[in-house]
């Protein structure tokens, strides 16, 4: 693993979904309901499992699959057609039900969104010594609803959401992009992330410095290593000697 230098960095950049806002835990709540509907007419969907494991080792694979078959920007589609795929896959084809499933999953998840505990007392600590840029992936509506919900733009010198610009992590130029505002060269920035195919590689591609957040304590691999790993952003605080 590469060396962690805090001593270079001037700028802090964060990922959004999964470093500072728990989004796996809302959507796998968001998915209870509905999928208990749909497995009321499908009893078959109650052989997979409980909602939990359905949702986070059938239904995310298929919003995987799908995304990886286009490597395009995330959109709401590919929820609903995962939605339909759970069905064609493990019950009959009904698209109407899937897609009554997947209309109240839309209009449920939102609202159950929240912070991780540490993330307001980690942004106001790292603030008070480095100016920070926001760099998430995904669609203008659902990542400006979060920002918004959870009033961040104001931690931020700077807020990039890949649809808006049309670059996407990890290609390098959205951190060239994010970090242009700001004046820093390359090596002094680091970006914090949960993702390592899209944090992790965007950034050593850039030439920044990256912190992988691994809460659920995966396994770490042999490709995208980061330059130091991390279960918790509090962990960042002491790393930075912000504490």
């Amino acid at each position: 693993m590469p060396a962690f230098d805090a001593g270079r960095i001037e700028v802090v950049s964060f990922d959004l979904d999964g470093t500072l806002l728990d989004s796996r835990s809302a959507w796998r709540r968001g998915f209870e309901a509905p999928f208990a509907r749909l497995a009321e007419r499908h009893p078959s969907l109650l052989t997979l499992g409980d909602f939990a494991h359905v949702h986070d080792h059938v239904f995310q694979p298929f919003l995987m699959a799908l995304w990886e078959r286009d490597r395009g920007e995330w959109t709401p589609d590919y929820v609903r057609d995962g939605w339909r795929l759970l069905l064609d896959h493990h019950a009959t084809t009904d698209h109407a039900a899937a897609d009554a499933a997947f209309e109240e999953y839309e209009s449920t998840w939102p609202g159950l969104m929240q912070l991780f505990e540490e993330s307001l007392a980690v942004l106001e600590a790292v603030q008070a010594r480095y100016p920070m840029v926001l760099l998430t992936n995904g669609n203008t509506t659902q990542q400006r609803m979060k920002i918004v919900a959870h009033d961040l733009e104001r931690w931020f010198r700077h807020v990039v959401v890949s649809e808006e610009v049309g670059l996407l992590k990890p290609d390098p130029a959205i951190f060239a992009h994010a970090i242009a505002p700001l004046g820093a060269l390359p090596h002094a920035a680091l970006h914090i992330g949960d993702t390592r195919s899209q944090d992790i590689a965007g950034a050593r591609a850039a030439g920044w410095q990256s912190a992988w957040i691994n809460r659920s304590g995966t396994p770490a691999t042999d490709e995208d290593h980061p330059d130091v790993e991390i279960t918790s952003l509090d962990e960042l605080v002491v790393l930075l000697g912000l504490r």
